[in-house]
């Protein structure tokens, strides 16, 4: 199974490589912002997503940092794939449980809701932390509903 993990903060990223890495039949590829992650998606294709939410436009380095945050960067992505008939099953793993957008602000649950909108290829939403495992026992049953 071919998995892309499009996550910018690389100490979030490790973590979840790392307990994928037990399943020896997983092939993992990362991402690290907005930018890369579509581009990984239009190289390859891939049996699942994981998404964080948050993200810079592009990869950080010690030059850049990034460019432009983008809050709903993970929903973006999705939304983009879904229109251009490319989106796979996927599952938002975030750190965070409010989003600010300019002036707004969107829970977690209301992320939830936007999401459901794109049917049974979204798996998800799963609060990333790093105090405990329970996100571990979250993203183990997503790949047992998807065969692993």
């Amino acid at each position: 199974m071919n998995i892309l993990i499009i996550e910018d903060n690389p100490l979030k990223r490790d973590k979840v490589v790392e307990f994928l890495k037990v399943n020896e039949t997983l092939n993992i590829t990362e991402a690290a912002s907005y930018n890369s992650g579509l581009l990984a998606v239009h190289e390859k294709v891939f049996d699942l997503l994981i998404v964080d939410m948050s993200m810079p436009t592009f990869d950080r380095n010690e030059n850049t940092q990034g460019g432009r945050f983008r809050a709903l960067a993970g929903k973006e992505i999705v939304t983009k794939l879904s229109k251009a008939n490319k989106l796979v099953p996927f599952v938002v793993l975030t750190g965070y449980k409010d989003f600010s957008i300019d002036s707004q602000s969107l829970s977690i649950d209301q992320i939830h809701d936007l999401l459901k909108t794109l049917g049974e290829l979204y798996l998800g939403c799963i609060v990333f932390e790093t105090t405990d495992d329970v996100w571990q026992g979250k993203l183990s049953a997503v790949l047992e509903k998807l065969g692993c």
